[in-house]
């Protein structure tokens, strides 16, 4: 029996949260990444601390790297739920579950509802979408928000509701919130390209342009005016140096090289974040194609036109991530992100009419028109006028392309077999990772995804030889169950890409008034992540009474503790310049030394972050003099103390 909320079935509200299940799997249970989660994190919480909504402020001082919804919304979550990395990490989480049910609605008003239950469960377990909603970047959150434009100005172009064209501009403004400028350039563009390929500029009217934009500007025009009063040159700043010399690779300073990669490279990241649907991206394009062309028919219907017009705003918004940052040498890993949702629509659609039998129901025959209703999508659609009812069109649509399903379901059998071969390479594998992931646990890990995955793959490569409508379930179980090994691994990869360990193992052997100083990056991101567990669990009206605050921020009745960071450390960690006075953190040579050779307790970490293989930055370019083993050894992390902090360490935590 079944029970229907306006026309929502059992079953997707059961899709919908198991979709929630997955995104939300586990963020609370690895300590943050850096240095992004620990730059996002620590601006929200000092939000709180500071009680202040319009300058986003990390380590004691302005951070205007980003606008500030992100921020926001961290602040929230942390001031419900404390000071844990679940909170951190539940407005990503809570985004891409939201974009997995934008892109289940709008799958259902363009395919039906087996299509938009495919395309829930495809989005919630496709690779770049689980693993971008288990970390603090902005992309999950500015792709959700550009499906959410593109769907509601598909929606304005055929029902001009008022909810509509009032849902795409504050998508669009919330765009501009989350990413700047680059956020509304994606839609437009779409929306520009439509108008060209339609000549229909009597678009721009059925999407109320004139009252969008006002509405927009009503938006973010407030935040902007603020924050460029509070900090004059802002906008040069954001504009100039974080919008067109960031496109130009002439941002200062540079972004740092670990994220870079080769327009060949971006493309591969591409089709890793769509694994394992883009394998089907060939039959993806040809079916979008076939049916957007169906939309310019001379005797193509309403319906037609209105689908045609989807698909083009959905191909746009999967196309443009991708081909517009693939000539720029600043693309990163992650600037592809956008593209996935508006795919896995498309990719569902395709599945949905492709393995499946379509049986053509004829409502009606005459000299007029035909009528026919294909099953697949539960829509109704206009044919041609015909005396026979198989027309090579319907023939198309109706019989299923056997060639298609073999080659298919071939290569998921071979990747099937190909994963379980892959155990007994698993050693040689394990040996190839860093020391620290090198562990009788991570070859486990290793040996359950391999069988899991090869697993899915047979039973999915057999059902759609089959011609299986249901081919895809098993992958999905299956890639649900790798994710939880997935999880597992994140908890150990922690030791490598976060300071939570380390920080809070020599933390518990130290006093609160110890000054921790930080070798530097271009990432200052880490220093964040520093703070943000100095300051988990601590009281900060605890200060002890020195003349010397250094390390210490006191504002709006909040005290709490920052980390000093080297502003000479040598080319690889040249600080961000934010308009303004200097940042009180930024510390030179000399000044370490002095606090070195002092008798407070002071800690030196060094910089993880630093260039691979570079023979001109050692570990030890930036040691104090002094500095002789380190108290922690984690890769590239090695913390030293000066002898106030050895003696305090001996102390606290006798060996």
């Amino acid at each position: 029996m079944r029970f229907t909320i306006k026309n929502l079935y059992w079953v997707d509200i059961s899709i919908l949260l198991l979709a929630l299940i997955v995104t939300l799997l586990g963020i609370g249970s690895y300590g943050l990444y850096e240095p992004h989660e620990g730059h996002f994190a620590m601006v929200g919480q000092e939000m709180l601390w500071r009680h202040d909504w319009v300058t986003p402020h990390l380590n004691g001082s302005p951070y205007l790297n980003k606008p500030p919804l992100l921020y926001w919304l961290i602040a929230l979550t942390t001031g419900i739920f404390g000071s844990t990395e679940f909170a951190a990490r539940l407005p990503i989480g809570l985004a891409g579950w939201i974009g997995i049910v934008i892109t289940w609605k709008w799958t259902r008003e363009l395919w039906g509802i087996d299509s938009s239950r495919v395309a829930a469960l495809m989005l919630s377990v496709t690779l770049g979408w689980f693993i971008f909603t288990h970390q603090i970047l902005i992309d999950v959150l500015l792709a959700t928000l550009l499906v959410s434009s593109n769907y509601f100005l598909w929606r304005s172009l055929y029902q001009p509701h008022r909810l509509n064209w009032l849902g795409t501009y504050i998508s669009l403004a919330l765009c501009v919130l989350t990413k700047g400028l680059i956020g509304v350039v994606f839609p437009l563009l779409g929306c520009l390209g439509l108008i060209i390929v339609r000549r229909d500029f009597k678009i721009l009217g059925r999407i109320k342009i004139y009252q969008g934009l006002l509405l927009m500007l009503a938006i973010i025009l407030p935040w902007f005016i603020a924050v460029e009063r509070a900090n004059p040159g802002f906008w040069h700043y954001f504009i100039v140096n974080e919008h067109f010399d960031r496109l130009l690779d002439r941002r200062y300073p540079p972004d740092y090289e670990v994220s870079k990669i080769s327009a060949a490279g971006y493309l591969a990241i591409t089709a890793c974040w769509c694994f394992p649907w883009v394998l089907f991206l060939s039959s993806v394009i040809k079916s979008a194609t076939q049916e957007w062309q169906r939309g310019f028919l001379a005797n193509a219907s309403l319906l037609d036109r209105k689908n045609s017009d989807g698909i083009f705003l959905l191909a746009s918004a999967a196309i443009l991530p991708i081909i517009l940052f693939l000539p720029l040498s600043s693309r990163l890993i992650y600037y592809s992100i956008p593209a996935i949702p508006p795919y896995i629509i498309l990719c569902a659609g395709w599945w949905s009419k492709r393995y499946r039998p379509t049986k053509i129901k004829v409502q009606s025959l005459g000299t007029s028109s035909t009528f026919v209703d294909y099953s697949t999508s539960n829509a109704v659609y206009p044919a041609a006028i015909c005396t026979v009812c198989k027309s090579s069109a319907q023939v198309a649509n109706q019989v299923l392309s056997t060639k298609t399903v073999d080659l298919y379901g071939a290569i998921a059998l071979i990747l099937g077999v190909t994963c379980y071969g892959l155990i007994a390479f698993s050693p040689d594998v394990v040996n190839l990772l860093p020391k620290l992931l090198q562990t009788a646990e991570i070859s486990r890990l290793m040996m359950i995804v391999a069988i899991a995955l090869g697993t899915g793959w047979l039973a999915s490569g057999v059902a759609m030889l089959k011609r299986s409508s249901w081919a895809w379930l098993p992958l999905v179980i299956v890639l649900m169950l790798t994710y939880l090994a997935t999880i597992r691994g994140f908890v150990i990869y922690q030791d490598i890409r976060s300071s939570k360990n380390l920080v809070q193992q020599a933390n518990s052997c130290l006093s609160i008034d110890t000054l921790w100083i930080y070798e530097g990056s271009r990432e200052i991101g880490a220093a964040g992540a520093i703070g943000y567990y100095l300051n988990q669990g601590k009281t900060k009206a605890d200060r002890q009474n020195r003349a010397d605050r250094s390390g210490w921020t006191t504002v709006a009745n909040s005290t709490y503790r920052t980390v000093l960071i080297l502003a000479d450390g040598g080319k690889n960690r040249i600080p961000p310049e934010f308009p303004g006075s200097s940042p009180e953190y930024l510390i030179t040579q000399t000044e370490l030394q002095t606090y070195w050779d002092s008798d407070r307790p002071v800690v030196f970490l060094t910089d993880f972050l630093r260039q691979p293989n570079d023979s001109s930055d050692p570990l030890s370019l930036n040691l104090p003099q002094g500095a002789s083993q380190a108290y922690i050894i984690n890769g590239q992390r090695q913390l030293y103390l000066n002898q106030a902090a050895t003696k305090l360490a001996q102390n606290q935590c006798p060996k």
